[in-house]
């Protein structure tokens, strides 16, 4: 298998994102798997308009999301509920456990929730892991590009998170993406990840001025 086309995409705000940039750190860790505020449902939409006229050319193949509910609601509101690609769900690129908002809803209640998704990856009730390691996440991020490279689709979309992401791809920064960012890699069978001068989408304006702040 040759080279894989990755579009990357982190979710839309949460209200911890929010709570985060106000500073109040310990509020959003404690929202237990937060669902998009209406702020990151317009993040989402506007993304997924923007996103229409680039997929004609991509041709994508699959789309991948983390079992969180912000990132299963991106996916809906990106791509719709009805697709013409298959979406499965995998706890591989899901957020860096840190704190409640980062701890997802068992499978029997978030699949219930999400009836129109496939879940049959997630092989238990209590997927994600409590106060994960920097190592633990690591080990996450090599294991999801060998996933990825054993998938016979070569045009993926993955809907993760900003910590995640940000691993995969290699960048120093705490978050090297905004909500609801979507951008273009290149997976090579080495697992090697660069960017391939592609698509790049940015919704969020604030984001770079939250960065700077």
């Amino acid at each position: 298998m040759g080279k894989k086309e990755i579009l990357l995409i982190r979710h839309g705000q949460g209200d911890h994102n929010r709570l985060f940039a106000e500073n109040r750190t310990d509020e959003a860790l404690a929202l237990r798997d937060p669902a998009l505020n209406d702020i990151g449902i317009q993040q989402a939409e506007n993304l997924g308009v923007k996103l229409k006229e680039q997929l004609r050319k991509f041709d994508l193949e699959l789309i991948i999301t983390s079992p969180m509910r912000r990132t299963l609601m991106t996916t809906d509101h990106v791509f719709g509920k009805e697709t013409s690609y298959p979406v499965i769900v995998s706890s591989i690129p899901t957020e860096m456990g840190h704190g409640e908002c980062d701890y997802g809803s068992k499978k029997s209640q978030i699949s219930k929730d999400f009836p129109h998704r496939d879940f049959s990856l997630i092989e238990s009730e209590k997927w994600w892991t409590d106060l994960e390691t920097q190592e633990h996440l690591e080990q996450r991020v090599e294991d999801f590009k060998q996933f990825l490279n054993s998938r016979p689709e070569s045009r993926i979309a993955v809907v993760s998170h900003g910590r995640f992401l940000t691993e995969l791809v290699g960048n120093e920064l705490c978050c090297a993406f905004g909500n609801c960012d979507c951008k273009q890699y290149t997976l090579s069978k080495d697992g090697t990840l660069t960017d391939s001068g592609g698509i790049f989408i940015r919704v969020d304006n604030l984001w770079e001025k939250w960065q700077k702040s």
